[in-house]
Formats: C-alpha cells, structure tokens, sequence
C-alpha cells in the first residue's frame, strides 16, 4: 500500500512542476467529483502553477455547484462544464471531444499549448436488465423482466459506457494528450480484479447466452486492459495507462442503478450503511486517483533501467502485466499497489486476442462513424 503521506506529498510535488490540464468524465458525481476537487484542492494548498479542467456529465446544476466549490477552493483555476446527452452514444462522445478540443484550443495561450495531461474515465451505471439473466443477490434470485438494452449505434448500452465509450474518448483526444510533456496520464475506473473469462469470438457480446453478470464484468474489465495496454505501446513515452479498481467509495452508482427498485433500496439503506466502515474515504479516493498522474505510473520508455525503480519520493516506480518495472500500462488497486497478472490475463494475453480486441474496436468506431450500426 502507498503511504496516503506519499499520495500527498506526490500530488503536491505534481502541481508544482507546471500548470495542469485535466478532464472528467463522470465528473459531476462520484469518483470523477472526487478526483476533481482533490485536485483542485492540492493545487489551492500547493501554490501550484495553474489548473485547467473540464467536466463532462449530464448534470448542470450538480456541476455548477462543484463548480462554485472549486472557484472558492482555488479561484484561480479555470473550471468548465461539457454538457453530455448520451455517452453510451459514441457519435455524443466525439461531440463533446469536438467541444473540448475547440475549447482548449480557445483557452490556451502561445506560452502554454492546448493538450490534456490528465484524463479520468468514470462513465457508467449499474445494471441486471438483461434478456432472461437469473440475478443471484442476497439468496434471492430475480428474473428481469426488460428486454436487453441495445443503443441505436447496435451496442449494448452498458458496455458501450463501460468500454467502448472510454476508449473512444481517448483515440478521439489522443491529437491533445499527445501534446503533454508530463506525459499525459489516462485512467479507466473499472475493475481489473474482475478478469476471468474473456469471449474472443464474441468481443461485442451480441450472440445470444453470451452475457451474464460475472462473464460481463469479466470480459468488459479484459476489453479496457487490452486495448489500453496496446495504447501504450502504441505511444511509447507519450502515454501512461491505469486500470483502476478504486475499492468500496460511497458514490450514487446505487441510486442511478437499472436495478428493480427493491434491489435499490437494499443497496442505499442496508448494503452501504452495513459496509461504510471499509469504504474509502471520498477525499482520499479522490487524492489517490490524482496520484496516477505521478512519475509512479510512468509511459513505457525502451531505456528505462532498474535504477529508475525508486525515483519517486518513496513509492516505487509500477510494475505492469507483464512484469515490466514502468511498463506504460498498469492494473492498479485502490490503495496504488499493481494488480499482479493472474492465469486469467496470461491466457487473454496469448495469440492473437490483443489484437483481434485492437482490430474489432477500431472497426467499431469506423463504422459507427460511417454512420453504420453494429450488427454482429
């Protein structure tokens, strides 16, 4: 576990080096408000060199008030609201990119040239709406009674925010984050832990029997390791990639649940009062997200050496998949610690999978910015 001393110390040392650009996305509640005001705060408590964010959601009058909160934390940082409709949507998706290019473009000045160096992906909600699924909670089983929700671009709804969404917002900022000196930090809060059983011959999971509640944890986890670990090999020295699972963190994902609304009241009233205890702290989730951004995580770099392992104000220098000290891609728990491979992500790593994940997305995309629909 990295010591929450060396978190703040990190973070402090980050916002020190230069001025930050940074954007949410989930960032009106939950762990990307978090990780926004916990930053903002380190770059108040700082004296940093300035802080930029833009703030993707639906909710303007929720990102108003954070808004507000960050102004009066650090007045002199510049916060914006990006208004989403849909980001199950991948065509909502290149729009608010659109939006968010053109505004950085707009905000930045010759002395400091538009980029992101800070990009967090929370996109989401809870569901067990799926076609025929036998949902096992709390010895009861449930049978949903809603058809499985596809999205008009032909993808499964949750899926697409859990995954294709996330990526799609990455290759789309990708002519940004690539102009950070830091370099740019991108993280997709999911869980890694959850990696077990990959479909190959599936990846968008549209035959029907291929979707239940852990193979689609499991394959959805798999889908953002994959490509992202590709991403950084890809963009060697330019990018850093984090997996995270952020642990218990009281969040509303219970509240905005698609589950029945006696599932909902036993996750806010029995669930989270019963486990508050081992939740992690809202303003210590947001810190230890901000820390990702740290020379821990570093973009993967053929010279580095062994003696670049302990050259971080006392936390070692990530370990990724493959064992690889500073690999560019890492799987990372709640607490900063790499989430060692298991048999699991070795054998999703064999053959061809990598890229066949690589391949089918970027199809995705291509046909959905066509103007198609997925059909198979």
């Amino acid at each position: 576990m990295v010591n929450l001393d060396i978190v703040r110390s990190s973070n402090a040392k980050l916002v020190q080096e230069q001025p930050l650009v940074a954007v949410f996305v989930g960032g009106t509640s939950g762990i990307g408000e978090y990780s926004l005001r916990a930053l903002a705060a380190t770059v108040a408590k700082s004296h940093g060199k300035g802080l930029r964010a833009y703030i993707v959601g639906r909710n303007k009058n929720a990102a108003e008030t954070i808004i507000s909160d960050c102004i009066n934390v650090y007045p002199d940082g510049q916060f914006r609201f990006i208004a989403a409709t849909d980001l199950s949507l991948l065509k909502d998706v290149d729009r608010v990119c659109t939006e968010i290019l053109k505004a950085e473009e707009e905000a930045s000045t010759p002395a400091g040239q538009a980029r992101i160096d800070f990009l967090v992906l929370t996109q989401g909600y809870l569901t067990f709406s799926f076609e025929g699924m036998l949902v096992p909670f709390c010895g009861f089983t449930c049978q949903s009674n809603h058809d499985k929700p596809d999205t008009k671009e032909g993808l499964d709804a949750v899926m697409s925010l859990m995954y294709y969404s996330r990526m799609r917002f990455i290759i789309q900022l990708l002519p940004l984050l690539l102009k950070s000196s830091m370099p740019a930090h991108i993280v997709s809060v999911v869980n890694p832990n959850l990696e077990g059983k990959l479909n190959p011959n599936d990846l968008a999971l549209r035959k029907p029997g291929s979707i239940g509640v852990s193979s689609f944890g499991s394959h959805t986890a798999h889908m953002n390791s994959l490509f992202m670990e590709q991403l950084a090999v890809h963009h060697s020295e330019r990018l850093a990639l984090i997996h995270l699972y952020p642990g218990f963190v009281k969040t509303n994902i219970g509240a905005n649940a698609k589950f029945p609304k006696w599932l909902v009241w036993i996750w806010i009233y029995l669930f989270e009062p019963l486990f508050s205890s081992i939740f992690v702290p809202n303003e210590e989730c947001g810190e230890r997200v901000v820390f990702l951004a740290s020379p821990r995580y570093p973009a993967h770099s053929i010279e580095r050496s062994d003696d670049d392992a302990n050259r971080n104000d006392g936390a070692e220098v990530a370990v990724s998949p493959d064992g690889t000290i500073g690999g560019g891609f890492y799987r990372v728990n709640w607490n900063g610690n790499s989430i060692a491979a298991r048999k699991a992500q070795k054998v999703a790593r064999k053959g061809d999978i990598p890229e066949k994940v690589w391949e089918h997305t970027m199809n995705v995309f291509k046909v959905i910015e066509s103007g198609g629909k997925l059909t198979g």
